[in-house]
């Protein structure tokens, strides 16, 4: 059987669905039972940049309730990046190359068979033909209108995640009306 792990860029997941479909929530089980069907999971990565509580209290507060609903979810580990204040604005910095490099590291420990990566940052596209050149399948899922063209065709398989694909997934728009 077919040995998958998700590797999940948090922020581009976040971004993407609230520009494509507004403020939604998302149930990340279902999600990953709809990426790996009746393959074997061996683990998810879900990489997300740490808020710190003295720059963004309301913000802490709702990634602390999010952290807590992801802890619950069996085979599913958080990896955190740093944000750095520039200027006016809070900008992510390491997220990429962690994912990047953790991708790259279980394939050549062959810890995979298959890497499906949630984003659609044309910046994996090296990573992606890395893993590709050890032997290992990459699937890519995000937003089509939101995913490097160069990403698309480096992966072996592309799924959109459109209002079809993710039907069973989402749980509520920011009105709380079933998707």
């Amino acid at each position: 059987m077919q040995r998958i792990m998700i590797f999940i860029d948090g922020s581009n997941l976040y971004h993407g669905m609230k520009d494509i479909l507004g403020q939604v929530t998302i149930d990340y089980q279902s999600l990953i039972s709809m990426l790996v069907k009746n393959r074997n999971l061996i683990r998810t990565y879900y990489y997300t940049p740490v808020i710190n509580r003295s720059e963004a209290e309301e913000q802490y507060r709702s990634q602390q309730r999010f952290l807590s609903y992801l802890a619950d979810i069996p085979y599913f580990e958080v990896k955190f990046g740093i944000l750095i204040r520039q200027g006016e604005v809070l900008v992510e910095k390491s997220i990429d190359v962690k994912l990047a490099v953790d991708m790259v590291k279980y394939a050549a420990m062959d810890q995979y068979d298959i890497a499906i990566l949630v984003s659609g940052d044309g910046d994996y596209t090296p990573a992606v033909e890395a893993v590709k050149e050890m032997g290992k399948q990459v699937e890519c899922t995000f937003f089509s209108q939101e995913t490097s063209s160069q990403l698309k065709q480096i992966v072996d398989i592309f799924i959109d995640l459109d209002k079809e694909t993710l039907t069973n997934c989402i749980i509520y728009k920011e009105n709380n009306q079933k998707f």
